[in-house]
């Protein structure tokens, strides 16, 4: 544990970083001054769109290092007159300097103001208690208000200013997007071409995200010297509170247990957070919000997991325990498929944005890999035969026919096994995983407390239903969706076959081999930790157009096995009810009648007169539409093996 000065001594670096980066590297229309002998308090100038410039101190917390920023929000006082729905006298109602939810250690100086910036330049604002207040009225009247502020530390006051027009802004802010191409460098011509990669990326090293933006567009080497270094993502792979990388700190993320039953979720945010942050300056906290417990190192470079690795077993083996999984690589296991079922559940609440639809197919590729990489380090590293092992024998055991909930508690678990196993999957391999996913999921779509589809209980005997096949979709459509994307994922993660191919193995009968774990290991190495080059947005297109699936016939050729036709496959439907019963998944706890006359009522390609006189045969009465609906309303169509469950006790 670090000691008090040394966590202000992080705290004040961080501090620093921020001021030289918004003065090294301004945003237009904002400055800011700072008395290099007090670094505490800064002046604070905007010039948003048809306002005048507006002077605002800003002052950085003193204390204890916990009450330190970047731990604390910078207190921002307004000093010019201005007339703003948000602003009262000299305070500033903005969520990002008041609230705990508004304002995270991720955010830097450089970001808070251009946020302050776009609060005043802004159109509208939205009111906490509802509402939203356009500001076209405010601008009028703050521009015929006399500010007599003048700043003793800065010029501010002491010129006169003169509003810019929006128009004008805009113009000189995207001026030089729309440079000629002629006038761009030839560095070909210089001495720096001459010069081997190894030196230009230590030049690189030295440049500001600007900087280098502009000489990749200038130099084609350099955009591809950038591309093929991953100089972008290493530039990203640092800590969100002291802005320092893998290659300084060890790196990893905040993992929080969700529930407290039998069975806990792993969860993460996956914002790089490093050990010392998490340790001396007690961060608990992801930047959008989410409360962690534990954290876990991620293997990021060679050096960096040498690194790390003792903390990793360490964590893994304390989750281990806490999750009642039982083991290191199981934890593992879990975690991979927490993220695709987070991934369904994020795009079934905010499909109808195909921005967030993009963040968040983003955000679980990156994340899906990091864990990929962190398996396949466990799996190559001491004892990680037993792990390779166990999951030959998962899947050996599933190809035998012991497909029970006993022998695999979770199908996910054999997609994610697939990735490290000798195994490659085979069409009769998946076929079985989709058969057991539909029996399994029989209950759910029979139960109230899942899609309340009691009616297909009733085993029709027509060699066709155009329901049965409908309908047992759509009652478990997410699941399906939470198998497709684990089967795109590990497609992606692992090929079936290389994609090069050596002259030896191109003359060859032979089809190439898989590449090997360590040889996977070393290219997620190479990328520290990301999917392959153009794959997250291959990935992201393929999880978009996966959504829109919702039929059989399209998730069975997803998961690689071939359509049977409409009669197998009811029979197959048919075959899974009756399979989920004799395993134990659910009882038959409703009267057949009931549930015949349900389908009766629902099912308008069946044929009434068949079922009722089938009904009547075997000793039942035909309820009518009525006493159908009085079940339903008092839960008489309860389908799981807990009775007191299955009543909604």
């Amino acid at each position: 544990m670090a000691t008090s000065k040394e966590r202000e001594r992080d705290l004040r670096k961080r501090l620093l970083q921020d001021i030289a980066e918004l003065q090294t590297n301004p945003y237009p229309n904002i400055t800011l001054h700072v008395d290099d002998g007090d670094i505490t308090t800064a002046c604070l100038i905007l010039t948003p769109q048809d306002w005048r410039p507006l002077h605002l101190t800003v002052e950085f917390p003193t204390g204890q290092p916990g009450q330190l920023y970047p731990l604390k929000p910078p207190r921002v006082r307004m000093d010019s007159a201005v007339r703003h729905p948000n602003v009262y006298g000299s305070y500033i109602c903005a969520s990002i300097l008041n609230t705990t939810e508004g304002y995270t250690p991720a955010y830097t100086l450089k970001a808070i103001a251009i946020q302050l910036l776009s609060f005043f330049g802004s159109g509208s604002v939205e009111q906490e208690y509802g509402g939203i207040v356009h500001l076209a009225r405010f601008r009028d009247e703050s521009s015929y208000m006399f500010d007599g502020f003048k700043c003793s530390k800065c010029t501010f006051g002491n010129q006169t200013y003169h509003i810019t027009p929006a128009s004008s802004l805009v113009a000189e802010s995207t001026a030089e997007l729309f440079q000629p191409t002629s006038t761009t460098i030839r560095p070909d011509r210089f001495f720096i071409s001459l010069l081997p990669n190894e030196i230009l990326l230590q030049i690189i090293d030295n440049l500001d995200f600007e900087d280098l933006t502009n000489f990749t567009r200038s130099w084609s080497r350099m955009s591809q010297l950038v591309t093929n270094s991953n100089v972008i993502r290493k530039r990203e792979l640092r800590c969100f509170l002291l802005k320092e990388s893998f290659l300084d700190q060890k790196l990893g993320i905040g993992i929080h247990l969700g529930g407290n039953g039998r069975y806990r979720e792993v969860q993460s945010e996956f914002d790089l957070l490093s050990q010392q942050a998490y340790k001396s300056h007690c961060i608990r906290r992801s930047v959008q919000g989410l409360h962690f417990e534990h954290w876990l190192p991620l293997p990021i470079s060679h050096g960096h997991w040498r690194r790390v690795k003792a903390d990793a077993y360490s964590t893994l083996a304390l989750l281990s325990k806490e999750t009642r999984i039982g083991d290191n690589a199981l934890v593992i296991f879990a975690f991979m498929n927490s993220i695709i079922a987070k991934l369904n559940s994020d795009l079934e609440i905010r499909g109808g944005s195909k921005s967030t639809l993009l963040h968040a197919s983003d955000k679980a590729i990156e994340s899906y890999f990091h864990l990929f990489h962190l398996l396949l380090c466990l799996a190559t590293g001491p004892g990680g035969e037993k792990i390779v092992s166990y999951a030959n024998s998962l899947i050996k055991t599933f190809m035998a026919g012991n497909t029970d909930k006993a022998f695999v508690p979770n199908l996910g678990n054999l997609l994610v096994a697939l990735l490290i196993s000798d195994i490659e999957p085979n069409e009769p391999l998946m076929r079985a995983i989709v058969k057991e996913a539909i029996t399994r999921n029989v209950v759910w779509v029979l139960d109230t407390r899942g899609a309340g589809m009691a009616e297909l209980a009733y085993l029709e005997t027509d060699q066709v239903s155009k329901y049965r096949l409908k309908k047992t979709y759509q009652g478990s459509r997410v699941s399906y969706r939470i198998l497709m994307f684990s089967e795109l994922f590990r497609r992606t993660a692992r090929p079936k076959h290389s994609t090069t191919t050596s002259a030896s193995s191109a003359s060859s009968s032979e089809p190439p081999k898989r590449r090997s774990l360590v040889e996977l290991r070393d290219e997620l190495f190479a990328r520290h930790g990301a999917p392959p080059l153009g794959a997250a947005a291959k990935l992201a297109a393929e999880v978009r157009r996966l959504q829109e699936i919702d039929d059989f016939p399209s998730f069975l050729k997803e998961m690689g096995v071939s359509w049977p036709g409409r009669a197998t496959f009811t029979a197959v439907l048919r075959e899974s009810v009756r399979d989920s019963a004799d395993k134990g998944y659910h009882v038959f706890r409703p009267s057949m009648n009931l549930v015949a006359g349900l389908r009766i009522i629902k099912d308008t390609g069946i044929d009434p007169q068949a079922v009722a006189e089938e009904i009547r045969k075997a000793g039942y009465r035909v309820p009518g539409p009525d006493e159908i609906e009085r079940a339903r309303q008092i839960g008489r169509f309860g389908f799981f093996p807990d009775k007191k469950r299955s009543q909604g006790n």
